[in-house]
């Protein structure tokens, strides 16, 4: 093998990185070009950085569009479905209630015994027999917001004639417990309530 150049790979691994003059200047440029080649060959074309760039902007925007669907949709305070047994405000068995404790009907604006003397519509009149909380009396006619069959979420009917607690928001009768057929010792907690 005599006459034949040494391989610069060869030579660089032996060489000692404090004397570079050992390699030829020739296999040094050599060296250089392969280090540059393989260092340009690892970062990407304009064409795959275009790519991975839509690619990335096209998950952002799926996330953003995720992220407002969700803060649109979720619900803005704790209160009960509007619309006790369906209806346009989607009430009914999907609809969100909150739980009924005697701490949550505190904070209602009113409750009283009252028995129905009148339905009309989503009208429901009642005759007030106690009041626990606010200043209901007489005669009073608050919503129901079901217009197809006057009944509360949780299966109570608002009929003429029979003897209900009764609570709710801004003149409007709420469901999921918060109105239901009259118990004396139920009757005796709300008024603990007040």
């Amino acid at each position: 093998m005599t006459g034949q150049t040494p391989d610069p790979f060869d030579q660089l691994r032996a060489a000692d990185p404090m004397r570079g003059s050992e390699l030829a200047s020739d296999s040094q440029a050599r060296v250089w070009a392969r280090v540059q080649e393989v260092t340009f060959m690892a970062t990407t074309s304009p064409t795959e950085e275009r790519r991975r760039n839509w690619v990335v902007g096209i998950g952002a925007a799926a996330i953003a569009a995720f992220m407002l669907v969700a803060f649109v949709r979720a619900p803005s305070s704790q209160t009960p479905s509007q619309d006790p047994v369906g209806g346009a405000a989607g009430g009914g068995a999907a609809g969100m209630c909150l739980a009924f404790s005697l701490d949550e009907l505190a904070a209602r604006d009113f409750a009283f015994d009252g028995t129905v003397t009148a339905v009309e519509g989503d009208q429901v009149t009642f005759t007030v027999n106690e009041s626990f909380i606010g200043d209901a009396s007489g005669s009073v006619t608050l919503t129901a917001p079901d217009t197809s069959q006057t009944s509360l979420e949780g299966g109570v009917p608002l009929e003429v004639g029979e003897r209900y607690l009764v609570s709710g928001d801004d003149g409007i009768v709420w469901g999921c417990g918060f109105t239901q057929a009259y118990d004396e010792s139920t009757a005796a907690e709300w008024a603990s309530a007040g």
